[in-house]
C-alpha cells in the first residue's frame, strides 16, 4: 500500500495532508478515526469529520474516485 500512498501524497500535496496512524498506538489520530482494520484509510474534511473510509487492500483507482 505504501507506493499508492506515496503517489497520492505526491500528487495532492498542495491540498491534502497524509498522516500515518499505527493501529496499536493510542494517539490523537487513533482516537479520532477509531481504526477497525489494517490497512485502513480515512478521508477527513477540514473539521476532522470522516468523509470516506477504505478498509483492507485497496486499489489506487478507488482513491481517485
Amino acid at each position: 500500500m505504501q507506493p499508492i500512498v506515496n503517489g497520492i501524497k505526491k500528487q495532492y500535496r498542495a491540498c491534502l495532508k497524509v498522516e500515518r496512524v499505527n493501529f496499536h498506538a493510542e494517539t490523537q489520530w487513533h482516537e479520532l478515526i477509531v481504526p477497525v482494520g489494517s490497512p485502513e484509510f480515512a478521508l477527513l474534511d477540514s473539521s476532522d469529520n470522516i468523509m470516506r473510509r477504505w478498509i483492507g487492500f485497496t486499489e489506487k483507482e478507488e482513491f481517485v474516485e
